[in-house]
């Protein structure tokens, strides 16, 4: 004997809609090119919020640039404390999706004036790298800025 099942009819099932978009006002020719660490300390003091925070709290970005290594976006990631600010790297990635970015800049300041990495600031930037090179996305560099000097992954050989 053949039995067949009685399903309840669909009721219209609403779920939450996702709207993403990136919006640049920048011609291409107007993006600034960003060649070295030096590069990034000048273009995050001259963010207003970061260069008022300098001394005052933990602030945590990322720049996505495109093949040429011009800049795409400046995304604030996280804004934390005198004494660190909480990474999610699924923002980082999603600002780079989002951008189609080649490659990504991290950068965070140590309101202490210390530029020198923290063990934790090896450790994320590590796992940053991990999560960057699943999307085909170059973690080019991670920068520790305190008002008038930097620190550089790459300068210093750690990435």
């Amino acid at each position: 004997m053949k039995q067949t099942a009685n399903y309840p009819q669909p009721q219209g099932i609403t779920a939450p809609e996702i709207e993403i978009y990136y919006k640049t006002t920048l011609k291409a020719a107007e993006r600034p090119k960003i060649n070295s660490a030096s590069d990034v300390f000048r273009i995050m003091s001259e963010i207003g919020e970061m260069s008022r925070n300098m001394e005052y709290k933990e602030l945590f970005y990322s720049l996505y640039l495109n093949t040429a290594s011009e800049l795409l976006a400046v995304h604030k990631i996280s804004e934390g404390t005198t004494r660190n600010a909480l990474v999610d790297i699924k923002f980082i990635m999603q600002g780079a999706i989002m951008t189609n970015a080649a490659a990504v800049i991290v950068c965070h300041n140590h309101p202490s004036g210390s530029t020198s990495p923290s063990s934790e600031d090896k450790k994320v930037t590590e796992r940053i790298k991990t999560a960057a090179a699943l999307f085909d996305v170059h973690l080019t560099d991670s920068v520790i800025l305190a008002t008038d000097k930097y620190f550089s992954f790459v300068e210093e050989g750690i990435i």
